[in-house]
């Protein structure tokens, strides 16, 4: 297949979670011998060094009036480039989009409950735009790939074919760590990022409080005004190469914690992955897409607003448990992309079959 990759807020001009996904996709449709190329709209031209194996064209989109204008551009190259199909990474309508998607058959990827997140993030404005026109580019596309069984459930209203594929990664790339040295003191981890209430960095401080001592480091947020316990350590935001000594050193990695923010209980985490990829167990307040239920290296905390408290015992008791092991490589082999490209590649062809044949 030939495939245009049209990413929609998603921010490649740096390292981030999001950018590194995107490539890993790319980079296993390109070794199954798929032609790749990405398109965007984007706030500026720059794109992460980490991006070159991927063919990119980006368009700075300008302000409000002349974004509408740099959308109908985008479509124009993607439509010149004669794509086979589609991949849409899903957020908001664009002009442009609509006309586009029903001439080429496209998959959408859900990553979110996007009528729960986006008044958290966008203005007023932008959230009465995106509910006037979010049917409009929901109707319009061929198919639905979603993270969570939960995201699948509250897009079958519209009656496209689907399939729930939560978040893998690339473990060849991720070397197993070592198991922690047992004459040092336990030691927890988090990454989050600033403007994502639903990662939970109050509810780690109230974790902090319940286990007063216990170093946990933060990745990726900035130390806030308010007063906290001194074993916090913020780190700020940081690329792979400077976070990983930093998860290197933790016994135990702490991943979303206030997903309730978003009416949500289910996810996948990409942190959850990278934590799990090193070896490092995880704590977190959701229900994991990918990992069972019994799973000794994911701890299940309540996902509401309430204190911790009742749960320190069980959260020692994990940290204890995992002092001097890690989550060995086999327990989540299913993580991969390799199995979670293969599947993803298997449904868009089996969209396209459908679209030739309509």
């Amino acid at each position: 297949m030939k495939i245009a990759y049209l990413g929609q807020m998603a921010d490649i001009s740096t390292e981030n979670g999001i950018s590194k996904k995107i490539r890993t996709q790319c980079l296993a449709w390109q070794t199954a011998a798929h032609e790749v190329r990405y398109f965007s709209l984007t706030p500026t031209t720059a794109v992460w060094q980490g991006m070159q194996p991927v063919p990119v064209e980006v368009i700075r989109r300008g302000g409000v009036m002349h974004r509408a204008v740099q959308s109908l551009r985008l479509a124009r190259q993607i439509r010149a480039w004669r794509p086979d199909a589609i991949y849409f990474r899903y957020a908001y309508h664009s002009p442009g989009l609509v006309r586009l998607f029903r001439e080429i058959p496209t998959v959408a990827e859900i990553n979110s409950d996007d009528l729960a997140e986006y008044p958290l993030t966008l203005s007023r404005a932008k959230v009465a735009y995106h509910r006037l026109t979010r049917n409009r580019i929901l109707r319009a596309v061929a198919g639905f790939i979603t993270v969570t069984n939960e995201l699948a459930g509250r897009l079958a209203g519209f009656g496209k074919p689907g399939e729930v594929i939560g978040n893998g990664i690339a473990l060849a790339d991720f070397p197993l760590l070592p198991p922690p040295d047992s004459e040092r003191p336990p030691r927890l981890v988090f990454m989050g990022s600033a403007g994502s209430p639903w990662h939970g960095l109050d509810r780690v401080t109230d974790l902090a409080r319940l286990i007063p001592g216990m170093p946990i480091d933060i990745i990726g947020e900035s130390t806030p005004a308010a007063p906290l316990p001194t074993a916090i350590h913020f780190h700020g935001p940081l690329t792979r190469e400077r976070y990983e000594p930093l998860l290197r050193a933790a016994t135990v990695a702490i991943g979303t914690m206030a997903l309730y923010t978003k009416h949500m209980d289910e996810a996948c985490p990409l942190k959850a992955r990278e934590y799990l990829a090193l070896g490092l167990p995880v704590i977190g307040a959701y229900q994991d897409t990918d990992i069972p239920t019994d799973a000794d290296y994911f701890l299940r905390l309540p996902n509401n607003s309430e204190s911790l408290a009742p749960w320190r015992d069980r959260i020692s008791t994990f940290i204890e448990y995992w002092r001097t092991r890690r989550v060995p490589r086999s327990a989540i082999a299913h993580l991969d992309v390799s199995v979670k490209e293969a599947q993803r590649l298997a449904f868009m062809e089996k969209i396209l079959a459908v679209f030739r044949h309509a």
